[in-house]
């Protein structure tokens, strides 16, 4: 006799209308009947985190429009009080500027308003399988016991905010690790939409990590050998995707499987994910062993890092899995250090600005770290690289940019 499938069990928020109709139709069809449980739907009343307590769900489907309420507070403070519930976010269009403000709220994933019941059953499935993948890998740490330090094989590179010098960290750390280690070093093109490596290294391919995704469940060596390039500096390259339309196929699983077999072939693995944050870029988080925030002493970005420090909570991600870099931290009118630690109360790696020399590297393609190795923010990377290896990230509070010698 086989077992009774577990339903997911979902509570909805907004105002009663034609998107909770919606909704509860597409609930209710035969066809999600063992696979999803409409337990409550709720308006944005002041007690409505009890209520959702009390419900006890598994998803969390959240709508743009709650009347007088703002939406993103909102989720902010549903996933402050209950950060182990996955928040859907209903938006109101196609804007990575809204997009990108509730995954920093809180949301794990969200649905463009208007949505067929095909969309919302796919996105609803997708969340649920990220969440029981990543409750799987967080019982499996919480019953391993330590043995010495972990090997920091996969590093992943991410900013909330944008223009904080992500993917120049990401292609001279790589650089710096294998120049340190000797070992076999993959830079990884995680931003699936607008990725730069190609101009930071001067690489010219048509072979990209979409070339992986259609056999992602099978990893072919000879396959990933043949997409990947090699730089000049020894490290190997997988390129972010040319084509946007390719780039929106890519689904959370398939990253998950072909970062699996990338694992396995290689010995460090840095990821760029830019500052994008979706389902996709969690699924690479979740399996990263360190995530290096990037940050620059200004307030906007200080502000967008608090609010992911609040996100990785709710993901569950440990305090050793974190670590701040504070990238151009003696920049013109740098936000001072006592404002920056309330911030990152853990502390910070900082690396110091490299004035002009970073944009002349990157016009020339020929990374940092290469070309200038003298200059200050190279002399830090290639610190960051040291500690990376030792698997001692350690926190260096506030340490200058000539205490890096």
């Amino acid at each position: 006799m086989s077992a009774t499938p577990q339903l997911t069990r979902l509570v909805t928020i907004g105002e009663s209308g034609p998107t909770q109709q919606q909704i509860v139709a597409a609930l209710s069809s035969t066809a999600t009947l063992d696979e999803f449980e409409l337990v409550e739907t709720l308006d944005a009343s002041e007690d409505l985190v009890r209520q959702v307590r009390s419900a006890n769900p598994d998803i969390i489907l959240i709508d743009h429009q709650l009347g007088a309420e703002s939406f993103l507070d909102v989720i902010d403070d549903l996933g402050d009080h209950l950060p182990d519930i996955a928040i859907v976010a209903i938006i109101p269009s196609n804007d990575p500027v809204i997009a990108q403000q509730v995954m920093l709220a809180g949301a794990r994933a969200f649905l463009i308003h208007p949505f067929t019941q095909v969309n919302l059953l796919s996105v609803l499935r997708r969340v649920r399988d990220v969440e029981r993948r990543r409750s799987v890998v967080t019982m499996g740490r919480e019953t391993q016991v330590p043995s010495g330090p972990q090997d920091v094989k996969t590093i992943v590179v991410y900013s909330p905010r944008g223009g904080s010098g992500c993917t120049t960290i990401a292609t001279n750390l790589a650089i710096a690790l294998y120049a340190e280690t000797n070992q076999r070093v993959l830079l990884v093109g995680g931003k699936l939409f607008f990725g730069h490596l190609g101009i930071m290294l001067n690489i010219r391919t048509n072979n990209t990590i979409a070339d992986l995704i259609p056999h992602a469940a099978q990893m072919d060596e000879s396959l990933v050998y043949d997409v990947v390039t090699r730089h000049a500096s020894g490290i190997y390259v997988l390129m972010d995707p040319f084509d946007l339309q390719i780039a929106q196929g890519i689904r959370p699983q398939d990253l998950y499987n072909v970062m699996q077999g990338l694992q396995r072939l290689y010995d460090i693995i840095v990821v760029d994910v830019g500052t994008s944050l979706n389902d996709n870029t969690v699924t690479i988080m979740d399996m990263a062993d360190r995530i290096l925030v990037v940050t620059t002493p200004d307030l906007a970005s200080l502000h967008d890092t608090t609010r992911f420090t609040q996100i990785t909570k709710s993901l569950a991600y440990s305090q050793d899995k974190i670590q701040y870099v504070l990238n151009r931290v003696d920049m013109p009118g740098a936000v001072k250090t006592k404002d920056v630690l309330p911030v990152v109360n853990k502390g910070y790696f900082p690396i110091p600005d490299g004035g002009s020399n970073v944009v002349r590297s990157i016009n020339r393609g020929v990374p940092l770290i290469l070309r200038y190795p003298r200059n200050p923010a190279s002399r830090a990377l290639q610190k960051l690289a040291q500690q990376c290896h030792q698997q001692n990230v350690g926190v260096q509070v506030g340490l200058p940019a000539d205490g890096l010698d």
